[in-house]
């Protein structure tokens, strides 16, 4: 609501040509755009393509624009738009997660590109010194360095205490067993990662989470969801690696599979390429939709678990580009409407995926930072009464970082 206002009075004022909204994933197109129709029907312009984005920066009706940070990335270096009238134009550019890591490259575009421009940003995990990462230009680490000074903060707590959001409610699992080849500090974190992938261990975490799966997700409880009836909420699991992903998966098949049918969990998967798989970045990596880089074993198992979705559902996707990524979209349609129980990820659905049906996240996977933050509250969205707080359920030492 707030970028939404923001916008509008901008596009308003005089001498002010474009109000560009950009959002970083295709999803988050779609999901700005509806709320922007909520607001103001037909105030802004959504598109499907850079071309479609290019004659609407040339149409003065269209004063609001909602666009991907990859099709104005797109347009702007494109040789063929170098004469645009837009470049002369003043256009007030408005970010939505500009803590995002690719953010520092169009950035650098785009101050390049226009002459006249005022940026705003918002985010909910800004980073500052103490969380920035080492990549790109050290001009550009900070959200302080790109955006200037700090306009306005509304913190956790304020939402928590404005009832905007839930609070967390956090258990760590000291049953589950560790492997002896932990217990050393000198062991590198690849090693530690590998010892956690030991099969008794991942036996005992899958264990605990059928246990007690229907107390934490409120099994007990009904409420209706899009005029169904519909029992209790639904969770997250986040493991460290792609690995670590699959053996979870099927060790989830294995204890589930002499279960009447009635009462196994509905569990999905889905992971892609991430530059540093060995050893799952506890400060989460973007989401890439990227499988053609994915290992082979790993885009095969993955294909298998497409396809044992695929006939849950009665649909028909698998790893190709385009069919993957309308996967990860009937995926999280599905976690939306409490069709599915358990989702397996590594670093997808982490950030700024919003269902107000999850509850819970188990947490297998080193967090910390804004990174903690934004996985945590995947659990925190205000559905009804049922649901009093996001649940944290973490099987690592995580309490330091919390």
């Amino acid at each position: 609501l707030t970028s939404f206002k923001a916008a509008q009075l901008a596009s308003r004022m005089t001498g002010i040509d474009k109000v560009l909204f950009v959002v970083d994933r295709k999803d988050l197109d779609y999901q700005t755009m509806r709320e922007y129709d909520r607001f103001e029907k037909g105030a802004a312009n959504s598109n499907t393509s850079t071309a479609k984005l290019k004659k609407q920066l040339g149409d003065p009706e269209a004063r609001i624009i909602i666009t991907t940070i990859q099709k104005l990335a797109t347009f702007v270096n494109s040789p063929a738009n170098k004469g645009h009238t837009i470049f002369d134009g003043h256009v007030v550019i408005i970010f939505d997660e500009c803590h995002r890591s690719q953010f520092g490259d169009m950035h650098t575009a785009i101050t390049r590109a226009f002459k006249r421009y005022h940026l705003f940003g918002f985010t909910g995990t800004p980073i500052f010194a103490a969380n920035a990462g080492t990549a790109g230009s050290p001009r550009l680490r900070t959200t302080e360095q790109a955006f200037g000074d700090k306009l306005h903060t509304y913190t956790i707590v304020d939402a928590i205490t404005d009832k905007n959001v839930l609070p967390f409610r956090i258990d760590y699992v000291n049953t589950v067993k560790m492997p002896d080849s932990i217990a050393d500090k000198q062991v590198s974190a690849i090693d530690k990662e590998n010892a956690l992938l030991d099969p008794e261990r991942i036996e005992q975490i899958v264990y605990y989470i059928l246990e007690h799966f229907d107390q934490k997700t409120k099994r007990a409880s009904h409420y209706s969801l899009a005029g169904k009836r519909v029992r209790g909420f639904n969770s997250l699991l986040a493991t460290a690696s792609i690995d670590a992903a699959r053996r979870y998966y099927n060790q989830f098949y294995l204890q589930q599979k002499n279960l009447p049918s009635d009462q196994r969990l509905k569990v999905g998967l889905i992971y892609s390429f991430a530059p540093n798989q060995a050893l799952g970045d506890d400060l989460l990596a973007e989401e890439e939709f990227d499988t053609d880089a994915l290992g082979f074993d790993s885009r095969e198992f993955l294909e298998h678990a497409i396809q044992d979705y695929n006939d849950l559902f009665g649909t028909s996707f698998d790893t190709t580009s385009d069919k993957f990524q309308n996967y990860y979209k009937d995926l999280s349609l599905r976690l939306k409407n409490r069709e599915i129980e358990l989702v397996i990820v590594v670093n997808m659905f982490l950030t700024g995926f919003d269902a107000t049906t999850l509850n819970t996240l188990w947490v297998d996977k080193n967090l910390r930072a804004h990174g903690l933050i934004q996985a945590y509250s995947r659990t925190n969205r205000i559905r009804n009464s049922v649901k009093t707080f996001g649940n944290i359920v973490s099987f690592r030492d995580l309490e330091e970082e919390t």
